[in-house]
């Protein structure tokens, strides 16, 4: 079968470990987007006897401008197709996230947020509507199977990593594909791997051809037998000795790492999520059996035979795992990566030698670390909880991951990174804004981690990318604009990095002051923005639009003045360069 764009397999662009610490989905903002919209402004007066999703679908359907320039007034908001829901008895407001359709068919990434008051009018709306949608003559109906598009993208996968037994999962779905001007019709299919390599693989198969599209690896770069809850204990990778939650097999008298985090809820009814740590390698083959056929993954079990785990890096991405849940619990109420308590899996002594972590779609994987570059990046907190975020991030905006809306991920893995860490560490730690700190050039004292949120340009980067000072850049004019990267995924977000590092902690920044209000308050505003207000097309803009919403719903204006805490966010992102216009 004739594969478009064949040259792209063995193309490869070396990316430094160092900015890999993994990579994730992400895409596009609404005519009448609004900056500095407060509840109080209405962009939309909601018509009388429409339900909440009806004047969503309305507002939405008012962007769409017809040939002659008039707002449409087809069927109401039948290209939108609401996926998610929730009201906030906080702000008394209601929140909801859409993708565009066609015939039923989602266009990827596509995606609008929209918020309405207590008296359901539109005040605030993020994403761009597409406008031609309407008139477009799109396929709907395939040639091929989904099992056809199944085996072609595993060929190329088995053709970049070699052979796969089990695969950590393989999801299809129909999709319109917007690409160099058209729209195909295609099967979107997600190849989750970790053994022999870690890989996030998407390849967006023509439904009508079969030919291969457009292809990225996206990495993020079972219930157990009859058990008994057992209180298990190990060492981490720093010799500091770990309590945690294990099982016992009842019947083999051997003990697994299968545990949980319970954070939040009651005395009688506690928020329990399921968390599990397996490794790649160094396992027989009655346990791998066990493995793949009780639990359906890539992996082995970690295991001993009384209550003490030895495995170093195992423990420590367990212990990691738990602790950045009972973050997202205790702070912001997330019960788990999906909200909604879905097993928290990692995965260790991934490859040989292997300087990365990786979230794939599935699970956290953690390489060993060379020795020298890194040590195991199972170790380090704000590590675990970038990949967790990741996982976050694909269950909230599902930000596309290639430019703009790429680094605003990466940025938002790193900023939760950093703050699941210092929750950990307790309130009365100093702030610490460096990520992988504890395993970056383990050799090297003081070196300060691999990136630097509070001073960006400290971290230098190869002269390749042709950045001023070949640093990480901290202003949005100094941006990367090449195609390395993803389109400067890793390298770009120090910008919004240090926007969050200005908001909560304060300082002068290109002759611009901020006034920090705490990383209290700061965590509070970017979790906001993620869950209620950025789509997968949101950029550099659309993230100070989202973060400045969040701030005045939290904190809202008095007499028409912002609070202090909006105008942190807002002098932050003037300090980077991100303008409201």
């Amino acid at each position: 079968m004739k594969k478009k764009k064949q040259n792209r397999l063995n193309k490869k662009v070396v990316i430094p470990a160092v900015l890999a610490l993994s990579v994730t989905l992400g895409g596009f903002s609404l005519p009448g987007s609004q900056a500095y919209a407060n509840t109080s402004t209405v962009l939309y007066q909601a018509p009388e006897g429409l339900s909440k999703a009806e004047v969503v679908k309305a507002y939405l359907q008012s962007q769409v401008v017809s040939e002659v320039g008039a707002r449409s007034a087809s069927t109401i908001g039948e290209q939108f197709k609401i996926v998610s829901e929730f009201a906030d008895s906080a702000t008394n407001t209601y929140h909801v996230r859409t993708v565009e359709q066609y015939n039923g068919i989602p266009i990827y990434g596509s995606g609008q947020a929209v918020a309405l008051d207590a008296d359901n009018n539109v005040y605030a709306s993020f994403g761009k509507v597409t406008q031609t949608l309407t008139r477009s003559i799109i396929p709907t109906e395939p040639s091929i199977t989904k099992e056809d598009a199944e085996i072609t993208a595993k060929e190329q996968v088995v053709s970049q990593i070699g052979e796969v037994k089990n695969y950590d999962g393989v999801e299809t779905e129909l999709t319109i594909y917007p690409h160099e001007g058209r729209n195909y019709l295609t099967y979107l299919v997600k190849v989750s791997t970790s053994v022999p390599a870690p890989g996030y693989y998407h390849y967006f198969i023509d439904a009508t051809t079969g030919e291969i599209i457009e292809q990225f690896n996206a990495v993020h770069e079972a219930d157990a037998p009859s058990v008994t809850p057992i209180t298990g204990r190990g060492l981490d990778v720093f010799g500091k000795v770990q309590n945690f939650i294990a099982v016992k097999d009842n019947v083999s008298g051997k003990s697994y790492l299968h545990g949980a985090a319970i954070a939040g809820g009651t005395t009688t009814n506690p928020n329990i999520v399921p968390v599990h740590t397996y490794k790649a390698n160094r396992m027989g083959e009655t346990a791998f059996i066990l493995l793949s056929g009780l639990f359906g993954l890539s992996g082995f079990e970690v295991e001993t035979g009384n209550t003490f785990f030895a495995d170093p890096a195992a423990v420590s991405a367990h212990t990691n795992s738990i602790k950045v849940n009972n973050y997202y619990q205790s702070i912001h109420k997330r019960n788990s990566i999906d909200g909604k308590g879905m097993p928290i899996i990692s995965t260790v002594h991934i490859g040989s030698k292997w300087n990365n972590a990786a979230w794939n779609g599935k699970q956290m994987l953690y390489g060993d670390g060379d020795g020298i570059l890194f040590s195991s990046l199972a170790g380090a907190m704000d590590v675990a909880g970038h990949e967790m975020t990741h996982g976050v991030i694909s269950k909230t905006a599902n930000l596309t991951y290639q430019g703009e809306s790429g680094a605003i991920n990466e940025s938002l893995a790193d900023i939760f990174g950093a703050l699941s860490e210092m929750h950990s560490n307790g309130l009365t730690s100093p702030s610490e804004w460096e990520m992988g700190e504890d395993i970056f050039t383990p050799n090297v004292p003081g070196d300060g981690g691999l990136r630097s949120m509070s001073n960006p340009k400290s971290k230098k980067l190869s002269a390749v990318y042709g950045l001023k000072d070949n640093a990480y850049p901290d202003h949005y004019e100094d941006r990367y604009l090449g195609e390395l990267d993803k389109g400067g995924v890793h390298i770009n977000s120090s910008i919004n990095n240090k926007a969050a590092y200005l908001i909560s902690e304060g300082g002068e920044h290109h002759g611009v002051k901020v006034t920090g209000i705490t990383r209290s308050k700061t965590e509070k505003i970017y979790y906001r923005a993620l869950t209620n207000y950025l789509v997968p097309s949101s950029g550099f803009k659309e993230m100070r639009a989202a973060a400045i919403q969040s701030a005045r719903d939290l904190y809202p204006d008095r007499n028409g003045v912002p609070s202090n805490e909006t105008k942190a966010v807002i002098a932050a992102y003037d300090a980077i360069g991100v303008s409201g216009q």
